[in-house]
């Protein structure tokens, strides 16, 4: 039996042994359509720790399983912590050999959902208009630097989010520094090549969260790690967050973020709580409302989520990095998954990485 339909099998049946005639979602329509604070349902926020709760016993086993077959097409793939929060309280947490609560995980591509929530915020805090701003206006210098197109007059915050700016960055290359300011790096991604005019076709582009860090340093005028420090990871009690930067010390916005799993969760439960966090609405629900995707062009990805839904009739969405990191935002069940993972061939590499890291100026903060 292809192992596609094995994970859905065990898929459905994880939802049964979770789901009862009277499970309500966290005030979450299915939908996602909500515009407005978000009640408190539970009254609990794991800004600094986790309430312990129960759940059926059969559903660990089943998340464990559907992990394992999910990334069988990797090399070895092993999970390396696996933590359920359900209606606010941690109910598992799994680590395997090497890793604890206190160790931070690389977490690859799950770094372009926080740039997205940055983004959310600076929006919701009135730096940027909204997502249909046009990114011109934050490098007005653009039109007389060489590279320059035309066609990215028309490109929208919006088009950066959902990956479909007309840019194709190949993250096998490299773009140059246009002078020592500390937008320079997005500016330069901006000046990246067009395939097409922006809105008309999907590309997984890793220039565009690099972009969308450079608008928040020039719209706040502040440094994107302290603005994320004081707007984001310190409400949440995000403390283990590290993030790895350009020589110009912008934050990489595609990848680069490491944290444990247990800020994994606080991530996700943000958005499972519709952007609100205790007492305050840190990110616009309008804005965490729009994370599937909203045109043909984007296929499955919207406002730097995957719209994978866990079973093929709920509205879960993902954050998820290389190498099989996940962070899984599910409505009907309450529930938010963090998930890390590695290959083992992945330990015999990492120095060939380190090295390309190290030509590329980025560190860790």
């Amino acid at each position: 039996m292809p192992t596609k339909i094995i994970a859905w099998i065990l898929s459905v049946l994880s939802f049964f042994a979770l789901w009862s005639p009277n499970a309500q979602p966290n005030n979450i329509p299915e939908t996602r359509t909500y515009i407005g604070e978000v009640p408190d349902t539970y009254g609990i926020w794991p800004t600094k720790g986790f309430e312990q709760g129960k759940i059926f016993p059969l559903v660990p086993a089943v998340l464990e399983a559907r992990y394992f077959l999910k990334d069988l097409p990797f090399p070895a793939s092993t999970t390396d912590s696996l933590l359920i929060l359900y209606k606010g309280k941690l109910v598992y947490e799994r680590y395997a050999d090497g890793w604890d609560k206190d160790t931070p995980h690389f977490m690859a591509s799950v770094t372009k959902s926080v740039t997205s929530a940055l983004v959310g915020i600076a929006i919701g805090e009135g730096y940027i208009k909204g997502v249909d701003q046009k990114v011109l206006e934050f490098f007005p210098e653009a039109p007389k630097l060489p590279g320059w197109e035309e066609s990215k007059r028309d490109m929208t915050i919006e088009h950066l989010l959902t990956m479909t700016s007309g840019i194709e960055y190949d993250t096998e290359e490299k773009w140059d520094l246009v002078g020592p300011d500390a937008a320079d790096h997005a500016l330069s991604a901006f000046l990246i090549p067009q395939s097409t005019a922006p809105g008309t076709k999907y590309f997984y582009d890793n220039a565009a969260p690099s972009i969308l860090l450079g608008i928040i340093a020039r719209a706040t005028k502040r440094g994107v790690l302290e603005y994320a420090e004081e707007k984001l990871f310190g409400p949440l009690g995000m403390t283990s967050v590290e993030w790895w930067t350009t020589p110009d010390g912008l934050p990489y916005g595609a990848f680069g973020i490491d944290m444990t799993p247990r800020d994994m969760l606080r991530f996700g439960y943000l958005y499972l709580n519709n952007g609100r966090w205790e007492d305050k609405q840190i990110i616009p629900a309008s804005y965490v409302a729009v994370t599937p995707p909203r045109s043909k062009a984007q296929k499955a990805y919207g406002y730097m989520f995957w719209n994978f839904p866990m079973l093929p009739f709920d509205s879960s969405y993902q954050a998820n990095g290389a190498f099989g990191q996940y962070i899984e935002i599910i409505p009907e069940w309450d529930m938010v998954i963090a998930r890390t993972a590695s290959q083992t061939w992945l330990d015999e590499k990492w120095d060939v990485f380190q090295g390309h890291l190290d030509e590329m100026g980025l560190k860790f903060w």
